[in-house]
């Protein structure tokens, strides 16, 4: 299905053959999951080119392809595809053009343009990642299950965080959690911060020391089946603030009125607004994030970005976080963060673990 759809947009274009250059893409249009790939999709065939260190993993993987090993000491990849596209007939020829750097592609584009055949050649960008907007059932389960995981490894981390413990510490821990519970990898370099620090929006963690009226920080992600989770907790350490509690339930607000408004059909900047006007009437209007929130699947960021700007509205099966924040230098920051998913039945948030805010 994901082949045809892309066959019909080419076609569409005038376009006879697409080379595809992003690991991502070709894992989703092929689940090959790995490296040193190159696919060539023409009117005829569909080839999946790589090398002997892969070569067997993607005639596993990638049932639906034709796949060539390529070798590397007596074959040039850019031959390769032009002994494909003569064999082919292919005259009008797409490439991503935003996936592969100007000495790759001028080595190819070389090899092309010998061909009498070829009668032309256009970049494009999107192609795939547009198709990747709209999760499938297997997408949405895989980022379920990273989701689950994510919450358990939280949850079981919740216990160490002691006075004394630095970020980087409890970080590592997070991440060793998540691994035995079957996370492929992290989604993401882990984002754990304490007080001040917490200020940071995507900062590092580092050898600071928990100490009593700290925020804690944690926005981090697991992985299944390459698809990713992205979640953000905010904690207090000891007796919350005054003002932690009334800067946390701003933000628990600011997400609330987007879960509530999230409908299909919602432009992205609407959506926004709904959490965005909540944050511009507070006395904190000056500290909140750019931006709501992003499509999550096999990469981290991914189609709409929602923010002031996003015209692209929210359908059924997209997979987007919800992240609005309060960042002041110096005092600290604020985040709560989830996968959301509009299901046939309404908004599902796949992420679970508790949002009150908790007093460890």
């Amino acid at each position: 299905m994901k082949l045809q759809h892309l066959r019909q947009q080419l076609f569409t274009q005038g376009s006879d053959a697409l080379l595809i250059f992003s690991d991502i893409n070709i894992r989703y249009l092929s689940e090959f999951s790995g490296h040193a790939a190159t696919i060539l999709l023409t009117g005829k065939n569909s080839y999946l080119l790589t090398d002997y260190r892969y070569v067997e993993q993607a005639k596993v993987q990638a049932e639906a392809f034709t796949v060539i090993c390529r070798q590397r000491e007596k074959q040039s990849l850019a031959s390769l595809i032009a002994e494909l596209l003569q064999q082919d007939g292919c005259q009008q020829l797409m490439f991503e053009s935003g996936h592969i750097d100007v000495n790759a592609w001028l080595q190819i584009e070389h090899e092309i343009r010998r061909l009498e055949t070829i009668k032309q050649i256009e970049g494009v960008t999107g192609a795939v990642e547009k198709l990747r907007y709209h999760k499938s059932e297997p997408e949405i389960t895989a980022i379920s299950q990273a989701a689950q995981i994510a919450d358990q490894a939280l949850a079981n981390i919740l216990p160490l965080i002691k006075e004394g413990i630095t970020e980087r510490e409890l970080a590592i821990e997070l991440e060793y959690q998540m691994a035995l519970l079957g996370s492929e990898e992290v989604s993401f370099a882990t984002i754990l911060l304490f007080g001040e620090r917490s200020a940071l929006p995507h900062g590092i963690p580092s050898n600071r020391k928990l100490k009593p009226g700290d925020l804690i920080l944690i926005d981090f992600g697991a992985v299944m089946n390459g698809y990713r989770s992205d979640m953000t907790r905010t904690y207090v350490f000891g007796k919350a603030s005054a003002e932690q509690r009334q800067v946390y339930q701003l933000v628990r607000d600011a997400q609330q009125a987007a879960l509530e408004a999230l409908r299909p059909g919602i432009r992205g900047s609407d959506l926004y607004r709904h959490s965005a006007d909540i944050l511009r009437a507070s006395d904190y209007k000056n500290h909140a994030g750019e931006g709501l929130g992003h499509g999550v699947g096999l990469e981290l960021h991914e189609l709409p970005f929602i923010g002031p700007a996003c015209e692209q509205s929210i359908e059924k099966a997209c997979v987007i976080t919800i992240e609005p924040g309060i960042y002041i230098p110096g005092w600290g920051g604020i985040r709560i963060e989830d996968d959301v998913v509009l299901a046939e039945n309404g908004v599902e948030i796949l992420t679970r673990a508790p949002k009150d805010l908790l007093e460890l």
